[in-house]
């Protein structure tokens, strides 16, 4: 053998290990920290549609999975597109699944590739996600499921005035998934299993109306109000509770996050001012349409005594974002009982009062000096202008379930 490659030889022979252990770019990964406790396993699936101006964050969320990822009961996989109209110069595009796993550098991500889906996955559709979701739970048994839904979101509505949808937008294809669309996206029949939790990491989301519509497949539903900062979730806070305890009910993980979230942002985004997030329990939902739908039988009732009260009480309800007609459901039927001072119009806000204490098991947002959001309280409501009332409104399973489309036809 020549020197030359005899030299090549003893190289291969110290390299060989190292590149053995390299992963996603050619580089050994550390070794992870002692994993968290817990005997209980955890599915959490994360549906990342990043194909529109959202993708910069992405690769920062993936990061923070990376780095909390400690604790073998809790296995996160992500569905993850990219769009070469949105995705940095050079970086892959198309569809990729990915196991996260543990990594301190918050540069690149290092998961390991499982499904390279290639180009034109459509991740506006709901049978997308559907087939996700099976994946997943076939792939990854667990004791215990979580779906995060990532990307754009605008409550019942869309982003544009023509279309009735409502998360996922997936800008290459012109798609997104309507609410009504995610029960049999995410549970198919009643032989598959609940999502014990299911989070929105989109904006607008956490409304009765959407909280009703998915108050069969998943036992707590965390989102915001409002819009969140395109930074979304921090990760490696939100999925600590599980990390260190695997064996944690989800309704304790649920109620962490809003307090979680809410803190990080003060603490890392002072400067944002409509920082909001509530946790709902899904089997209360059915008395809190109870409630509306009472409240809504009083309000057609006497519409024409307190029509100035009535629009007002609208008017000065928190609102959100550019939608002005969602509305906080508390703060409106707090200011309804309030410049109404009717005996019976306050037997009914209490009522609803009292279902969505229960129905609300968490809640925080800011109530800084300056702050947009201070009379959030969990849930809003779809309370347009009168004379503003979409059709299609119909189409939610609230409006079916309840008459608070009717009094929304005939509001002063």
């Amino acid at each position: 053998m020549r020197r030359s490659a005899l030299w090549l030889f003893g190289l291969m022979v110290v390299l060989l290990p190292l590149l053995a252990g390299c992963g996603g770019g050619g580089r050994a990964k550390p070794n992870p920290p002692p994993g968290g406790r817990g005997a209980l396993q955890w599915t959490v699936m994360v549906f990342m549609n990043a194909a529109n101006d959202l993708d910069d964050y992405s690769e920062l969320n993936i990061n923070q999975m990376e780095q909390i990822q400690t604790n073998p009961n809790v296995r996160v996989v992500v569905q993850w597109k990219r769009a070469a109209r949105f995705a940095p110069s050079g970086s892959w595009t198309g569809t990729r699944r990915y196991l996260i796993q543990y990594d301190t550098d918050a540069q690149r991500v290092n998961s390991r590739l499982l499904d390279d889906l290639g180009q034109g996955v459509d991740m506006g559709s709901a049978d997308t996600l559907r087939e996700f979701v099976r994946w997943a739970r076939t792939t990854y048994p667990a004791d215990r499921y979580a779906l995060v839904i990532w990307n754009h979101g605008s409550g019942w509505r869309s982003r544009a005035a023509f279309r009735g949808r409502a998360v996922s937008f997936d800008d290459e294809l012109g798609t997104s998934i309507k609410i009504w669309e995610l029960p049999t996206a995410i549970r198919p029949s009643a032989a598959d299993p609940v999502m014990d939790v299911l989070l929105f990491d989109a904006s607008l989301m956490q409304m009765l109306e959407v909280a009703y519509e998915c108050r069969n497949i998943a036992r707590y539903i965390v989102g915001s109000e409002e819009s969140p900062p395109g930074e979304g979730y921090p990760y490696h806070e939100i999925l600590k509770p599980l990390m260190d305890n695997s064996d944690i009910a989800p309704a304790q993980w649920a109620s962490a996050i809003p307090r979680i979230f809410v803190s990080w942002y003060h603490q890392n985004y002072p400067f944002y001012r409509n920082i909001t997030q509530s946790a709902v329990d899904a089997a209360r939902l059915e008395a809190v349409a109870d409630a509306l739908d009472a409240l809504a039988e009083q309000l057609i009732a006497k519409r024409t005594l307190y029509v100035n009260a009535l629009a007002r009480a609208r008017q000065d309800a928190q609102n959100y974002s550019t939608y002005p007609e969602y509305r906080d459901l508390w703060h409106a039927a707090a200011l309804i009982k309030q410049y109404t001072d009717d005996a019976e119009l306050s037997q009914r806000v209490n009522a609803l009062h009292a279902a969505l204490g229960l129905a609300v098991i968490a809640n925080d947002r800011d109530t800084r000096a300056g702050a947009r959001v201070p009379n959030s309280y969990g849930l809003s409501i779809y309370y347009p202008d009168s004379g503003s009332y979409l059709g299609r409104y119909s189409n939610t399973a609230l409006s079916r379930a309840t008459r608070w489309d009717e009094w929304l036809q005939v509001a002063p």
